[in-house]
C-alpha cells in the first residue's frame, strides 16, 4: 500500500519545475598545454528518445491514438471508469507536465495502470470501511495541508494570489526592466575577443632550456620568410589548433594566461611578436583580429530581458506572500529551549 501511496503523493504536490537562472557570463578557463583553450564540445541538440519510443530497425513505429474522454477504459462493479476521469486526476496529480505525459504512449500507459490500481484499492478501502480508523484519518489530515497548499498556489485558478503574483512577475515596469538590464550588462554584452595564431613549445624546469632552443629555431626560419601558420602544422604541442595551424578565432580575453593575454593586446596585428613565457614553455604569438566589447541597446534585447528576470521577480514575491501570510495567521517560531531549565 506505501509502495502506490508514494507515487500518488509525489505526483500530487509535485511543485512545478523552476525556470532556469539567468547563466553568469563565462569564467576564465584554467590554463593547460594549450596557451588558448579551444573550442567547447557541441552539446547534442536532439533530445533522446524516451523510454518505448526507440523504433526497431526496419519498422516504422506508429504513435498510438490518444483515447476519447468518453472512452471506457474499466469498470468498478456497475460504475463506468472514464479516460476523461482518467485525464482530470492526472491534471490533479501531474499539473503542467500531464500534457507530456499524455502525449507519450509508454508514459500515458503507466500513468493510466497507477490510477485504476489506485481505483480498485480506494474501491476496496470504502468497503473495509478504513476511513473510519485512525490511520487513514492521519494520512488524510497529512495530504489536507498539502492540498491547501497547492490549490491556493495554483497558478491556474482564477483570483488565486499564487495567479496575481505570476501575472505581476511577468509585467516589470519599465524602470525594473532597465534596472535588470544595467546590473546583468555583462551578460547581454558580446565580450572582447581577439583572433589569433601560435606555436606552443612545452618544456618546464630541466626542459626548458630544450624548448628555449627550439623557439630560437622557430624564429629564424621566421625571418627567413616561414609562414607561422606551416610551422604550427608542423611543430606546435598545442593539439587542439596545431591541425588549424595554430589558429584560434574570436577568443574572449580572460580565457588564457595572462602573459599571453598581455601580448594580445599589444602586439601589433599581423606580426609575430617575441616568445611569451607561460607556465608551461613558451609561445609565439600572431595577432590577427580584435573586436571590441559591444553592448546591445535595451531595445534589443527587452524580450529577452523581461523573459529572464521574471523567475527572480516571481521567487521575491512569493518570499513576500509567504512572510505576509505568517503574519496573518498568527505563526511564529518557538523559543530555544534555555539550558537551566530545559523549557522554552
Amino acid at each position: 500500500m506505501s509502495k502506490l501511496l508514494y507515487p500518488f503523493l509525489t505526483l500530487a504536490l509535485a511543485a512545478q519545475p523552476p525556470a532556469p537562472p539567468l547563466p553568469p557570463p563565462p569564467a576564465p578557463g584554467a590554463a593547460t598545454g594549450s596557451v588558448m583553450p579551444g573550442p567547447n564540445p557541441a552539446h547534442n541538440p536532439l533530445p533522446t528518445p524516451m523510454a518505448g519510443q526507440m523504433p526497431r530497425p526496419g519498422r516504422s513505429v506508429t504513435p498510438e491514438p490518444e483515447p476519447k474522454e468518453g472512452d471506457v477504459v474499466a469498470y468498478l462493479g456497475q460504475r463506468k471508469l472514464t479516460y476523461g476521469d482518467f485525464v482530470k486526476w492526472l491534471k490533479l496529480m501531474a499539473g503542467p507536465r500531464a500534457d507530456m505525459v499524455r502525449r507519450n504512449p509508454p508514459s500515458r500507459a503507466q500513468a493510466l495502470k497507477q490510477y485504476l490500481e489506485l481505483e480498485v484499492l480506494a474501491a476496496k478501502g470504502r468497503k473495509d470501511k478504513l476511513q473510519a480508523t485512525p490511520e487513514y484519518k492521519a494520512y488524510l489530515a497529512a495530504v489536507e495541508l498539502q492540498c491547501y497548499a497547492k490549490v491556493l498556489q495554483d497558478e491556474e485558478r482564477a483570483g488565486s494570489p499564487a495567479r496575481k503574483m505570476k501575472e505581476e512577475a511577468e509585467n516589470p515596469s519599465e524602470a525594473d526592466v532597465q534596472a535588470y538590464f544595467q546590473a546583468h550588462l555583462d551578460h547581454y554584452a558580446t565580450p572582447e575577443t581577439v583572433t589569433a595564431r601560435q606555436i606552443v613549445v612545452t618544456g618546464k624546469g630541466p626542459k626548458e632550456e630544450e624548448a628555449k632552443a627550439r623557439i630560437a629555431k622557430l624564429q629564424e626560419e621566421l625571418k627567413a620568410g616561414g609562414k607561422l601558420e606551416d610551422l604550427a602544422k608542423t611543430y606546435s604541442d598545442d593539439p587542439l589548433s596545431k591541425d588549424k595551424g595554430g589558429l584560434y578565432s574570436d577568443v574572449p580575453y580572460g580565457r588564457f594566461p595572462r602573459e599571453v593575454e598581455e601580448a594580445a593586446r599589444k602586439q601589433e596585428l599581423g606580426q609575430v611578436g617575441e616568445p611569451v613565457k607561460t607556465a608551461n614553455g613558451y609561445a609565439l604569438i600572431q595577432v590577427l583580429a580584435r573586436k571590441p566589447r559591444e553592448v546591445p541597446t535595451l531595445d534589443k534585447v527587452r524580450d529577452a530581458v523581461r523573459r529572464q528576470m521574471a523567475p527572480e521577480r516571481l521567487a521575491k514575491l512569493k518570499e513576500a506572500f509567504l512572510e505576509k501570510t505568517r503574519k496573518e495567521v498568527g505563526y511564529r517560531d518557538a523559543a530555544p529551549a534555555t539550558p537551566q531549565s530545559g523549557k522554552p
